[in-house]
């Protein structure tokens, strides 16, 4: 997890996001979208709304349900599979890879790199991997070693540490739903933004843009987030 994750919040600009991505890709209608992780279905069952074919992966059982359960409500059909990034299976199937909200960076050097190349192997040729992190740069300015925030039905508390050597984010967090209590420990590896351009160029993608948010403004340091676009 992100040192913060204010963005998971209900009620933030999930519908102005989805359109931003939609625009920044020039996305055709009835598109293959690989969201992934999907969590509880925020961007997927928005996307789905708007007519796309949306396939979400995650490796939560809860909050794969929860996206189930957002998608019947809203009446769409999302294809929900649990399963690990690293080992997706998918072979140039779809038009667009999203990995949202700091979703990347846990796996170490070696296993982050091997994420990029499962992504680049589901795109068909000349699509196109939105990967949106946390800016580095941004967080060393402006770390906050703990919060509070809503992620579905879930209440999440978390208390961080930032190592400086190692750009490792460690996190202990604590999901509360009603009686239910889960709790658990994740480390994430915090990327400049030339180190993601040089790994996605390793990785195989042919073409990187650097945005700022999802509405391609520019980069700068004051850009709490980054997104990249990456074309196979």
């Amino acid at each position: 997890m992100a040192p913060d994750v204010t963005a998971a919040r209900p009620g933030m600009r999930t519908e102005t996001e989805v359109r931003s991505l939609v625009r920044l890709l020039r996305l055709r209608r009835a598109a293959r979208i690989l969201d992934v992780p999907c969590g509880y279905g925020r961007h997927a069952v928005k996307l789905a709304r708007r007519g796309f074919r949306v396939t979400g992966v995650d490796i939560s059982p809860e909050l794969l349900a929860q996206a189930q359960e957002a998608a019947a409500a809203a009446g769409v059909q999302v294809d929900l599979r649990r399963g690990d990034m690293r080992r997706l299976a998918y072979r140039g199937r779809v038009d667009v890879v999203l990995n949202l909200f700091t979703s990347f960076g846990y796996f170490g050097d070696t296993g982050d790199l091997e994420v990029l190349r499962r992504f680049r192997r589901a795109l068909r040729p000349g699509g196109g991997l939105v990967l949106h992190l946390i800016n580095r740069d941004w967080v060393t300015r402006h770390y906050r070693p703990g919060s509070r925030a809503r992620m579905g039905r879930f209440v999440v508390t978390e208390e961080s540490t930032f190592d400086f050597a190692t750009s490792v984010v460690t996190t202990r967090w604590t999901a509360r739903r009603g009686r239910q209590v889960f709790r658990g420990t994740s480390r994430v590896r915090m990327y400049s933004c030339h180190e993601l351009v040089g790994m996605l160029r390793q990785a195989g993608f042919s073409r990187v843009q650097i945005f700022g948010d999802f509405s391609g403004k520019p980069l700068t340091l004051d850009c709490r987030w980054m997104t990249l676009l990456a074309r196979r």
